[in-house]
């Protein structure tokens, strides 16, 4: 192959990269298999740091140790109102109540604390706040993706994951229902449900598609989200070679291509709505009531059918993992080509991963097993490490994708796996381990920093200052609902299309017309927004929601005035600041003491003097403005689907509204 002569370093660049994984992926470097990395010993049975004079649990032990190694010392506890508002997004996504807060504040008991956080376990809210985070690693989406993207009804199965972290139900069983359900002794229907997590990958629905080449592509999908989900592992570097870095061949990715390779699917499926076979039915305990109910009020065959299809409709089908009687060959596929077969591969596992190497693993089952059966090394670290990263904004691996040979230095060792052991050797227990560490004094700590730990511990990773993160997407908006009143809060069911531009899909030329949904389907919890794979709706994407296209368990969280601009024009935040302004009005009599109420709203604490004299005078401009522009304030007020209290004087009204807008806006508001 002969090169056209080129002074453009970007281009040579990178031409020198694409020959070299040419040559790469047809000469894989070879592993040293002496060569034994951290996270692939299980993690040690470490002994707790002898007691210090700061803390309240083991946690604490291993962090203060830390610490006092680096010359720093913890900061002193963050306010009651700070933590609660802490505590209250990160166990359910939703700020918490002034009744909330005051009743916190009065509980001068040694209890105080701890019984915050048991409600807040308690609250069915966890359960939805968890999900978001499950649901970026699974990928789910309401919509196949690809250039049709047309919808699909998965939604069955992100209610089971929010059943299933509300009862706490135990980390290995919500690993092996996902992963092989269907394989279980007389599965329940929610079981077979809940393997729809393999299932929630792209599919393809374009013309002209090769079906078998889109097989491999779903199979693959499935292999990868498995291995950076329960393993923290990059195995898609093992699709067309061998692992440059991770003790994972090409022979042994598709040994684990092997388990999910024996479904009776369809690459390629032509004008695709609703589900894909395999699949299921989602019957819930209603379900069975209604349709006995119909048959018993209609004895008219035709209006039974007729009603019988409007339940049917609710409740939708559900793509589900069921294996065919006969085994489906698989294949070292080279380069990764479906087409370049070599030699077959049978189900196996990783033999860097093994503990025993007699043991059998021939199906889905045993491979879930295996993943939580207390002995693999890296599930749960891999797990720990993230549900950590969930209320410290780092992992105590900072790559929480990637636990392999490229990760980077766990920050405290001792403290993952001593957390790693505790979590298995206590039943695989989320919720405890999430109270564990909500109640230690490392997670009570200010967010302040002084000069000298921004020098020793810029990044706060010894933990020597309480978190202070940027809210995640979902939790900006649902604080607008909640604050401003609007927020439905009722638990599962399907997608809703909220607010957005007009025109969007035409812009990019989607097919379909986006039809926005009406009444309280505006206003639930963002969980519940629909996610168009190829078009995310903006006012989520600009706060770093992923497109959920594959699998993502770290999102970044970015700052950019598109966000200031959102919140201040956007029609969700326009008519959410619109209801708070109406509440402010409504619970107290004088603008000063209604900004107070919304202030403290927002923020969980009371503004100070110069904060309301700001907020006042700036009232006090708008309220001038808006008397002689009266046209202005009603346009203000007809801005979203809710509608105003019509006493309200409407100047009153829109020039507190503008207060709101500007609260809602506010860097305190918009983290935690």
């Amino acid at each position: 192959m002969r090169l056209a002569a080129t002074n453009n370093p970007i281009l040579l660049a990178n031409m020198l990269i694409f020959i070299a994984c040419a040559v790469y992926g047809e000469q894989p470097i070879k592993q040293d298999k002496e060569v034994e990395f951290w996270s692939y010993s299980k993690p040690a049975k470490i002994k707790v740091p002898g007691k210090f004079n700061w803390g309240y649990n083991e946690i604490d032990s291993f962090i203060f140790e830390k610490i006092k190694d680096a010359g720093l010392s913890p900061e002193e506890e963050a306010s009651k109102e700070e933590w609660l508002r802490r505590v209250s997004f990160d166990v359910t996504g939703l700020p918490p109540s002034i009744e909330d807060i005051d009743n916190f504040l009065n509980d001068e008991s040694k209890f105080a604390y701890r019984r915050v956080i048991k409600k807040l376990l308690s609250s069915k809210s966890y359960g939805e706040r968890m999900a978001v985070w499950w649901l970026d690693g699974a990928r789910y989406g309401d919509s196949h993706g690809y250039d049709n993207d047309l919808e699909n009804s998965q939604w069955p199965w992100r209610n089971w994951v929010i059943e299933s972290f509300n009862d706490n139900k135990p980390f290995h069983e919500f690993t092996i229902e996902q992963l092989a359900g269907d394989l279980l002794t007389n599965p329940s229907n929610a079981q077979i449900i809940a393997t729809g997590f393999n299932r929630n990958h792209r599919i393809q629905t374009e013309g002209g598609a090769i079906e078998e080449e889109w097989r491999t592509e779903y199979v693959i999908d499935r292999v990868e989200t498995m291995g950076t989900v329960w393993m923290g592992l990059t195995l898609s570097c093992a699709r067309c070679h061998d692992h440059k870095y991770d003790p994972i061949t090409q022979k042994e990715f598709y040994q684990l291509f092997a388990y999910f390779n024996n479904i009776d699917e369809k690459g390629f499926i032509n004008n695709l709505r609703g589900s894909a076979e395999p699949r299921i039915r989602y019957k819930p305990e209603e379900y069975d009531n209604k349709i006995s109910k119909i048959k018993s009020e209609y004895k008219d065959k035709s209006a039974q059918n007729r009603e019988i299809t409007k339940i049917e409709t609710f409740y939708p089908y559900v793509m589900i993992m069921r294996n065919m009687s006969e085994r489906r060959k698989a294949y070292i596929l080279e380069r990764g080509q479906y087409d370049s077969k070599g030699e077959e591969v049978f189900p196996g596992l990783p033999s860097s991963l093994i503990v025993d190497n007699k043991k059998s693993y021939p199906d889905r089952l045993s491979l879930a097993k295996w993943l939580v059966n207390g002995e693999h090394p890296l599930t749960s670290r891999v797990i720990v490490n993230r549900i950590w990263a969930i209320f410290f904004g780092n992992g105590i691996v900072l790559s929480t994708e990637n636990l392999g040979v490229r990760s980077e230095p766990p920050s405290h060792p001792e403290l993952l796996d001593w957390l790693s052991n505790d979590f298995v050797n206590n039943g695989w227990n989320i919720k405890r381990l999430v109270e564990q560490i909500l109640t230690s004094a490392t997670y009570r700590q200010k967010h302040l920093v002084n000069s000298k730990k921004l020098r020793v511990d810029p990044n706060n990773l010894l933990i020597s200052r309480g978190p202070r993160q940027r809210l995640e997407s979902e939790m900006v908006r649902d604080q607008a609902l909640s604050v401003s009143g609007l927020l439905i809060d009722k638990l599962g069911g399907p997608s809703y299309w909220v607010y957005q531009p007009k025109g969007l899909w035409r812009e990019i030329e989607k097919r379909g017309t986006f039809v926005q949904d009406h009444g309280d389907k505006l206003y639930r919890r963002s969980l519940y927004s629909r996610i168009r794979r190829t078009v995310p709706n903006p006012g989520m994407a600009i706060f770093d929601m992923p497109s959920r296209e594959v699998c993502s368990v770290r999102r970044s969280s970015s700052n950019t005035p598109l966000q200031a601009l959102s919140l201040l024009n956007s029609v969700t935040y326009v008519e959410t600041a619109k209801k708070l302004g109406e509440k402010m009005i409504t619970v107290k009599e004088k603008p000063k003491e209604q900004i107070q109420w919304g202030f403290r709203s927002l923020t969980s604490r009371k503004p100070k003097d110069f904060e309301i004299n700001l907020l006042l005078k700036g009232y006090e401009r708008r309220l001038k403005y808006y008397k002689d522009n009266r046209d202005e304030a009603l346009a203000l007020l007809e801005v979203g689907e809710s509608k105003v209290i019509p006493s309200i004087d409407p100047v009153e009204l829109a020039s507190m509204t503008t207060v709101a807008n500007v609260l809602l806006n506010l860097d305190e508001v918009i983290n935690k």
